[in-house]
């Protein structure tokens, strides 16, 4: 069943919607099954970002999804809504007769934290070039399940180190615009938001003139910002409370504090995105909701998704690699939420609707026919031809017809007695029902010629 409550799409017809079911049998709530039509659409989606991504030089990494829990206290921040409500933490077991205490591990609430800790542990920020890495992996946080957030969710994102020049910046941006554009979603489908959040300079000056600004209107605040006042007083600027997005707007803003090299990469950025086709909109209540940004920060957000409204974000965090004690480097990344993406290109009609078949299914008619057919199709799935064939060897014609159409074959192959003795194989175009005879002698290398003219 699918997330609505809705029958199932799957290869070959619609499974009913299950009435009764046992709690032992369903889903954990807040995480969902990939299968049928809606996974061939996901992988469809992901098929045409990776190959985005990896044009422009990005490569592949794949980080466990347990981590030891001081990733994401030393990197996202302990004040964090990630770190203090929403992470699910494991006790990891020890041998008996071990003097070890067992450590806490978490599953992975996001991914930043785990790539530059791989990329620590394995010495690529001393390579003496750039590495531009991307990674598709799921997420999981303690959250109210709701539309366009779950406890299970992916991400794709893309991390970009030992480069700290503005046009590194531009660039993760204009990835992630070429990205939902290649997509089909236009430019008034989602907009670009961008701030500067300063650096370890100008940012702690920023921060006391906000604590100044708000602390008259502390009553005013809401009870999270009340405890975010002293400890992470910009995040009340990203708050969602309506009272405290009021107080925002006329709160200090980070522009007008930054110290002269921030400014200089904040405007030789946004120049890079003019000069590049892209359009933006200055944001100054953009302070992103993980502790490690620095300098450049932008949001992606589409009026298609309703109050849920990013698509993705990131920004530039070069000082997060000292919180694992290790010599800082420059890094900018970026990282979007898969769940959010596929209920935009939804809204806008863009997802493929056909869970793509078989190119063949093989209908044979008698013992003799059934074992040449079931050699054949083993030999073509080899090749990497898709085939489907029954093994049900007592079924009639009519049936083995219906199935080819229920799992959206192209072709059928027809083979009896009949044909075995005037060697020639029928093929049946299932789309218009053309009919027509292949030679047995050729008839493996004409399938595979006919799949491959398909692909």
């Amino acid at each position: 069943m699918t997330k609505n409550g809705m029958p199932l799409s799957v290869k070959g017809g619609t499974l009913p919607p299950n009435r009764r079911i046992s709690l032992a049998v369903k889903a954990v709530r807040g995480m969902h099954d990939l299968l049928g039509e809606e996974l061939f659409r996901w992988q469809s989606v992901e098929k045409k970002i990776r190959e985005i991504i990896e044009a422009f030089g990005y490569q592949e990494i794949r980080t466990p999804v347990l981590e030891h829990l001081e990733v994401f206290t030393q990197a996202v921040g302990d004040n964090t809504d990630i770190v203090e409500k929403q992470m699910y933490q494991v006790q990891d077991r020890v041998h008996p007769d071990s003097d070890k205490a067992p450590e806490t591990l978490v599953l992975r609430p996001e991914a930043t934290s785990s790539v530059v800790r791989a990329i620590v542990e394995h010495q690529l920020h001393r390579l003496p070039h750039a590495q531009r890495l991307y990674y598709c992996l799921p997420m999981f946080r303690h959250e109210r399940p709701q539309k366009g957030r779950l406890r299970q969710f992916h991400q794709i994102g893309a991390e970009l180190i030992q480069d700290a020049s503005p046009e590194a910046d531009a660039e993760t941006i204009v990835l992630l615009d070429t990205i939902f554009k290649s997509l089909g979603l236009a430019g008034s489908d989602y907009e670009i938001r961008i701030n500067s959040v300063g650096d370890d300079k100008s940012r702690p000056v920023y921060k006391q003139k906000l604590v100044e600004y708000f602390k008259p209107h502390f009553e005013s605040l809401c009870e999270q910002c009340k405890k975010r006042l002293e400890r992470a007083p910009m995040r009340i600027l990203d708050c969602k409370n309506e009272s405290c997005q009021a107080l925002a707007l006329k709160a200090p803003r980070m522009v007008d504090f930054l110290d002269p090299e921030s400014k200089a990469h904040y405007g030789a950025v946004k120049q890079r995105l003019k000069e590049s086709g892209v359009t933006f909109e200055e944001d100054t209540s953009i302070v992103r909701g993980l502790d490690y940004y620095s300098r450049t920060a932008f949001e992606f957000t589409s009026p298609l998704l309703g109050a849920q409204s990013a698509l993705g974000g990131g920004g530039r965090y070069d000082g997060l690699a000292a919180r694992f004690g290790e010599d800082p480097f420059p890094a900018v990344g970026w990282a979007l939420g898969m769940e959010r993406l596929m209920l935009a290109l939804e809204a806008k009609q863009l997802l493929k609707t056909d869970v793509r078949g078989p190119s063949y299914y093989f209908a044979a008619l008698g013992p003799a026919a059934f074992d040449k057919l079931f050699n054949l199709s083993l030999s073509l799935r080899r090749k990497g031809v898709r085939v489907e064939m029954a093994y049900d060897k007592d079924k009639k014609l009519k049936w083995l017809m219906k199935q080819a159409d229920r799992v959206g074959a192209r072709y059928a192959l027809l083979l009896g007695d009949d044909e075995l003795k005037s060697g020639q194989a029928s093929l049946k175009r299932l789309s218009d029902g053309n009919q027509e005879s292949v030679a047995l002698g050729t008839l493996e290398a004409e399938l595979q010629r006919r799949a491959q003219n398909e692909a």
